[in-house]
């Protein structure tokens, strides 16, 4: 047997004692969906930023997932500065200022999608902004990373915190369905991939509306909601 990738053997140190703290943090982690898509393809998942725990909720995505491999997390050069526990865990580093750290990056990705099965995650809209803000503003780098990455299937990832009657969040997450981009192609637009997530969005504001404090005991939402 040949030896553990180093970004999961780091992801399963950390966890042994950060994944018992997140579970502390917040008053639930609620996942809607998810299936690999296809367990020997390049995974991205794309998400709307909406809290701090972001990231490590995309790692309880990938779990969901039953993913193999590595997921690496694709974020601006200056938070992996500030938190260097992130490069640890798998977050690769770009300065929009600098288009060839763009590229590095991405030559990065695909070295290590070249070794195993690799699943990135990216947050297109730069900065946290509140789940129910229209339109959620995706920057255009999430074009490149799809054509970068092709072929590669596009997952769309709702996320949203909400307290209710806890004073801890509780974290809602609704996976929608595979977007699979064949080699050579650039996938969706902004607009498509922006309302693929939307639509889960309001999947989960209408769940909360619908159920107040007791939508969590009632995640996932019935069909006929």
């Amino acid at each position: 047997m040949g030896a553990e990738p180093g970004g999961a053997r780091n992801w399963r140190l950390f966890e042994l004692g950060f994944r018992p703290w997140l579970r502390w943090a917040l008053a639930g982690i609620h996942v809607e969906g998810g299936a690999d898509p296809d367990p020997g393809q390049t995974v991205l998942l794309v998400a709307n930023h909406c809290s701090w725990y972001d990231g490590f909720l995309l790692r309880e995505v990938h779990r969901k997932l039953g993913r193999r491999g590595v997921l690496r997390t694709v974020m601006l050069e200056r938070e992996l500065r500030g938190r260097p526990i992130l490069r640890f865990l798998g977050g690769t580093g770009f300065d929009p200022e600098r288009p060839q750290s763009l590229r590095g990056a991405l030559r990065e990705l695909a070295a290590v999608g070249e070794r195993e099965t690799l699943t990135v995650s990216f947050f297109p809209q730069g900065r946290i902004r509140p789940s129910w803000a229209r339109p959620l503003d995706f920057a255009p780098g999430v074009r490149l990373l799809q054509r970068s990455l092709s072929p590669v299937v596009v997952l769309p990832v709702a996320l949203h915190l909400e307290t209710g009657n806890r004073v801890k969040p509780s974290a809602f997450i609704s996976i929608g369905s595979p977007l699979p981009i064949p080699a050579g192609e650039e996938g969706p637009d902004l607009r498509t991939l922006e309302s693929r997530i939307e639509e889960r969005l309001d999947r989960i504001l209408t769940h909360l509306a619908r159920h107040g404090e007791d939508a969590p005991g009632r995640w996932p939402p019935k069909v006929a909601e």
